[in-house]
């Protein structure tokens, strides 16, 4: 995505407001594939091949002890996702930035998956390190293991920033 600073609309959401659902409904079919019977999938059963056409959208958020020092933290972020942020993947301290996610604009609907353990769907607004207003989509669904504990909450976000 190229910002500009001109008012005019820029998007990774060339294909239209279709390809936001289908996204979405992509990642809460894939969800329900990988479950197998159990409460929620393991971080270990995602293939990003099998959702190609969607990975570059994702991000994985890793619960660990960090989470109680710096707040969520992402351990993977779609190369799609990351001009959201207005940030630069390729320069480090941008990208050490993107994973420490006190920035993370969706924190309620976050703590909603984790007490709840189900997938949620959250829109909002939020500004860009460019100063640009991003609109956002995304799907939330909880990671973790068979004791019922989440180790990861795994999403897909589309948006447009104007």
């Amino acid at each position: 995505m190229t910002g500009n600073k001109s008012g005019q609309s820029s998007s990774h959401d060339t294909e239209g407001a279709d390809l936001h659902h289908r996204c979405h409904d992509q990642l809460l079919n894939y969800w329900k594939k990988i479950c197998k019977g159990r409460e929620f999938p393991h971080e270990s059963d995602i293939d990003p091949e099998e959702i190609a056409d969607i990975w570059d959208y994702c991000f994985l958020i890793s619960l660990d002890d960090v989470v109680k020092r710096i707040g969520y933290r992402y351990s993977y972020m779609g190369a799609a996702l990351v001009g959201a942020f207005g940030d630069d993947a390729s320069n480090p301290d941008m990208a050490l930035r993107l994973l420490s996610s006190t920035r993370v604009p969706n924190i309620k609907k976050i703590d909603e998956v984790l007490n709840e353990k189900h997938p949620v769907i959250d829109e909002g607004e939020f500004v860009n390190s460019h100063h640009m207003n991003v609109r956002y989509r995304t799907c939330i669904v909880p990671l973790g293991y068979d004791d019922g504990q989440v180790s990861h909450l795994f999403g897909v976000m589309r948006w447009k920033a104007y």
